[in-house]
């Protein structure tokens, strides 16, 4: 298995060697054509910007699963506001979803609503993830089942809440190039100054989404981001890069670090969070697969 795993490894890197050169740098001219030079005017104002994240981890056992989920927004100065705490048990009661797909959705909803919820009290609020490909997957995962709703619910919210973006790293939307890949991967390589692209807005399940592309730096990765509304121009493209040119690390707003940071539930933490709820006599799903292992070891030479 190793070795046919080697072999079409191998055979990736030659498709993509060969592929037609002609169309890819058509795609690259005309990303380059659509980008707009921009250098961010570094914004001193006392602003108040925040991150959105959501952190969760799931720990199997027999018959149920437990899972820890954090949410929250956080400043520049790390204050947390509206947070979202959550440790507890799911036995049968959502058969028709993996663990961590349940809780995934639920991060995403948790998301959602704090965004909704600070945005009165932020400048900007800036969301990990793109919007877009969440609706698309929890539609596609969701679908028929009583969660949808609930989930899109939580997303319509934000119709029309200007200064809520969404912020993502990678993107694999061809809105504007609809090249084999997203056009992220386009942008990056034929520009290298700080600037946008700016896309027409489209509608996803009731959720009117602007999307952009920005360099916030010369030479850093760009950024995709939506904004949940349709009345969205190019100055307010411009009034994003200015506010967050100033406060990003390496191109990356660091309010979206710190949320990051503040919210994730690791495997250390989980492993203590079990502790404190009296759940190490319980056995846990994968431990059925120890005597395998230790049978291994003893049979080994």
């Amino acid at each position: 298995m190793l070795e046919e795993l080697f072999r079409k490894a191998v055979q990736l890197g030659q498709r993509i060697a060969t592929e037609d050169n002609t169309h890819f740098k058509e795609l690259l001219d005309k990303a380059r054509r659509l980008w707009t030079e921009y250098d961010p005017k570094p914004d001193t104002s006392d602003r108040m910007v925040m991150g959105v994240d959501s952190g969760w981890n799931v720990r199997l056992y027999e018959g149920f699963y437990v899972y820890a989920l954090r949410a929250a927004a956080v400043d520049e100065r790390q204050r947390v506001h509206e947070p979202v705490v959550e440790f507890d048990r799911i036995g049968g009661a959502h058969p028709d979803l993996t663990p961590e797909n349940y809780v995934k959705y639920q991060g995403e909803i948790a998301e959602h609503d704090v965004a909704y919820k600070v945005a009165d009290d932020a400048d900007y609020v800036l969301v990990d993830g793109s919007l877009a490909a969440r609706l698309l997957d929890a539609s596609n995962v969701l679908r028929n089942k009583p969660y949808l709703s609930e989930y899109f619910a939580f997303a319509r919210a934000l119709r029309g809440v200007k200064n809520v973006v969404f912020v993502a790293k990678y993107s694999r939307h061809r809105f504007l190039l609809q090249g084999e890949l997203g056009d992220i991967y386009y942008i990056a390589r034929s520009t290298r100054t700080p600037g946008y692209v700016l896309g027409q807005t489209y509608e996803h399940f009731g959720v009117p989404i602007t999307p952009a592309y920005i360099r916030l730096a010369k030479h850093a990765n760009p950024l995709a981001i939506e904004i949940p509304s349709r009345d969205v121009g190019e100055e307010d493209v411009r009034r994003i890069m200015d506010v967050l040119s100033s406060r990003s690390v390496m191109g990356y707003p660091y309010a979206l670090y710190l949320a990051h940071r503040t919210v994730r539930v690791t495997d250390e933490l989980m492993e203590l969070l079990c502790k404190a709820a009296g759940l190490m006599p319980f056995s846990k799903a994968r431990e059925v697969l120890q005597p395998f292992s230790k049978a291994k070891e003893v049979l080994q030479p």
